[in-house]
């Protein structure tokens, strides 16, 4: 059967993109890019010091996640295994409050880091949620539900990487308050009734509980198993993962690398992205 092509209201139209980028931005952009020996092209998406935040982050949830459920459940075979085998619950407990300090400790530094770039860089972390994270939740959904084939573009990060992101935020607020609670239930119940230290109890449990269900069965699967994203360790993504997987920020980087030639700032860039039209009828 013949068919006709789409109209020009049918057919979808380029998406059109727009940033200002500063100078010193626009460098950071230009040293993301860069050339191996061999010829083969990549992007620096972490740099040496968010890597080690993250194995920190890895280091500190490991051991939080493995003393503290081993207190809870410790009538269970693994629960007694894991306390005999740190020295019994008095030196697990130390071992927990040891760790919990220092993961206090990086997320004071991730945040005077967030504070520093927001008030003396001006630098916006593309972390924050948007509008657009929405829009890319029902494509995806679409896409999923096979009435679409048209994929989101993602940009730095994407709505499932900012939904991780702030839901450790949470999980990490929710720990610390109710873990303190219990860390110090003398001072605390000056102030506040005896109840809320049971009550910190179960929302400490329960929460480390999520926490841990979360990252074993979302966070491990979508970086690790589907995508294959190891650049949290190694720093770098190819430019084949990078198109498929955050095309947004890609281009952001190329044409940012090519302002960089240019004085004049603040630049406004400008890049298109094509979406596919509809599929043609059989």
């Amino acid at each position: 059967m013949q068919t006709n092509p789409p109209s020009p209201m049918q057919a979808r139209q380029p998406r059109v993109f727009r940033r200002y980028i500063r100078y010193r931005e626009a460098l950071e952009a230009a040293n993301r890019l860069q050339t191996a020996p061999d010829g083969r092209r990549y992007v620096i998406r972490f740099n040496v010091g968010q890597r080690i935040e993250h194995l920190v982050l890895i280091f500190s949830f490991t051991i939080l996640s493995v003393t503290g459920l081993a207190q809870t459940y410790y009538k269970s075979p693994a629960g007694d295994f894991i306390l005999l085998s740190l020295g019994g619950m008095g030196s697990t407990q130390l071992i927990h409050h040891t760790v919990a300090f220092i993961f206090l400790l990086q997320a004071l530094y991730h945040l005077v880091l967030f504070i520093n770039n927001l008030f003396v860089f001006h630098h916006i972390s593309k972390i924050l949620p948007n509008s657009k994270d929405i829009s890319d939740l029902a494509a995806m959904l679409k896409l999923d539900l096979g009435l679409s084939k048209s994929h989101p573009h993602f940009d730095r990060f994407n709505f499932e990487e900012k939904i991780m992101y702030w839901s450790l935020v949470w999980g990490a607020i929710l720990l610390a308050i109710s873990g303190l609670m219990q860390w110090f239930p003398m001072q605390v119940t000056v102030l506040l009734p005896g109840w809320t230290i049971p009550v910190a109890r179960i929302v400490h449990r329960w929460e480390a509980i999520l926490a841990v269900l979360t990252i074993l069965t979302w966070h491990l699967y979508h970086t690790l198993i589907k995508t294959r994203n190891f650049s949290i360790f190694t720093g770098k993504m190819t430019m084949k993962q990078m198109r498929a997987e955050h095309p947004l920020e890609l281009t952001y980087l190329e044409h940012a690398t090519a302002a960089v030639k240019s004085r004049s700032w603040p630049v406004k860039i400008e890049f298109v992205i094509q979406e596919p039209g509809p599929e043609p009828e059989p």
